[in-house]
C-alpha cells in the first residue's frame, strides 16, 4: 500500500497533467474539482510538495481565486504530525472589537532548545481588512477569528512544512485574481502582475462559454420548486430548510441526517453553482450544516 501512495505521487508535470486530467473525469473526487483539470493540477502539484497523494490533496487543497490553500483543520493536523511539534494551543478571549484569537505554538529546534511562536487576531483587525461583512465573518466570527490566528502562527512556526500555503479560510478573503507570496517575516503580500493558475494551465481546459443569468431555485424533495431572487436569498432559504429539519420533533437524529443527504442531493447542482459563484456563500453554508450536526450529537451524547 505504501508503494502504490509513493507510486500516486507525481514526479513531474507530464505526470501531474495526466493525473489531473484523470481524475478530472472521475466521480470520487470532491465536487469543487469534477471537470476542472486545471484546479487538480494546481492542488495535486501543492500537494505533492508536502507529501500528499493526489486524492489526499484534492480532499485537504482548495484552489480559491487561482491560488492553492490548504483547510485550517487540515493544516493544524499536518503541523502535528511532524515529530519537531511539541503542542499547539488556541483560545479565543475578549468582548467587542477586542475579541481576539491566539495560536501558540511550540517546537523543538535544531539546536534543541523549544522555540514557542504566537500570533493573535482579534476583530479589531478583521474591521481594518475590511472583513466584518462577509458571510462566514458574519456568521462564525470566532471560527474565523481562530483560522487567521493558527494561519499566521503555524506559518510562522513551520513554513518549511507548510511550503508557503496559506489557509482556505484566509485565502477567501483576498481579492480574486492577487497571488498571496510570503516575505522573510512570512506576512501576506500581492503581487498584482503574478500569472495565476489559469495562465499556466490554461491549456487543459476549453474556453468557457458565455454564461446566461442563474436561475436560483431550491428543490425539496416530495414538494414544489421554491424559485428565489438571487444567491443571498438561496443561502438564506436553504439555511432555513436545514434549520426547520434540525428542530423537527418527528424525527430521529439518523432521519434527520438522511433528510440533509436528500436535501443536498437534490440540489447539488444549485450548490456546485454556487461554490463557482461565491466560496464564502457555499461556506457558509457548509459551517451551518457542520454546526447543526454538532448541536444534533451534543443532544443524543
Amino acid at each position: 500500500m505504501n508503494n502504490l501512495r509513493t507510486n500516486l505521487i507525481p514526479t513531474d508535470v507530464d505526470q501531474a497533467l495526466r493525473i489531473s486530467e484523470m481524475f478530472a473525469k472521475s466521480d470520487l473526487v470532491p465536487d469543487s474539482y469534477k471537470n476542472k483539470p486545471a484546479n487538480i493540477f494546481l492542488a495535486v502539484s501543492a500537494g505533492a510538495s508536502l507529501g500528499l497523494a493526489p486524492f489526499q490533496a484534492m480532499q485537504n487543497i482548495a484552489v480559491i481565486n487561482g491560488k492553492p490553500s490548504i483547510f485550517g483543520d487540515a493544516l493544524l493536523a499536518m503541523v502535528r504530525n511532524d515529530k519537531r511539534c511539541l503542542s499547539v494551543k488556541e483560545s479565543i478571549v475578549g468582548d467587542a472589537m477586542n475579541r481576539t484569537a491566539t495560536c501558540i505554538v511550540s517546537r523543538l529546534s535544531p539546536n534543541g532548545e523549544t522555540e514557542v511562536i504566537s500570533s493573535s487576531f482579534c476583530l479589531g483587525d478583521a474591521q481594518k481588512a475590511g472583513l466584518l461583512n462577509r458571510g462566514p465573518w458574519k456568521s462564525y466570527p470566532d471560527r474565523m477569528l481562530q483560522m487567521r490566528a493558527r494561519g499566521f502562527a503555524l506559518r510562522d512556526a513551520f513554513a518549511d512544512v507548510i511550503g508557503g500555503l496559506i489557509t482556505s479560510e484566509e485565502a477567501q478573503d483576498y481579492p480574486v485574481k492577487q497571488i498571496a507570496i510570503q516575505d522573510q517575516e512570512g506576512t501576506p503580500k500581492f503581487d498584482k502582475d503574478a500569472r495565476t493558475v489559469d495562465d499556466i494551465v490554461k491549456e487543459l481546459t476549453p474556453p468557457e462559454e458565455s454564461k446566461t443569468d442563474i436561475k436560483w431555485v431550491i428543490n425539496v424533495p416530495g414538494k414544489d420548486p421554491i424559485v428565489v431572487n438571487n444567491k443571498n436569498d438561496f443561502v438564506l432559504q436553504y439555511k432555513d430548510i436545514m434549520l426547520k429539519v434540525s428542530e423537527s420533533k418527528l424525527w430521529s437524529s439518523i432521519n434527520k441526517r438522511k433528510k440533509y443527504s436528500e436535501l443536498k442531493s437534490s440540489n447539488m447542482e444549485m450548490l456546485e453553482q454556487l461554490r463557482d459563484n461565491d466560496f464564502g456563500l457555499i461556506e457558509e453554508i457548509e459551517l451551518e450544516e457542520g454546526s447543526l450536526f454538532d448541536a444534533e450529537d451534543a443532544i443524543n451524547s
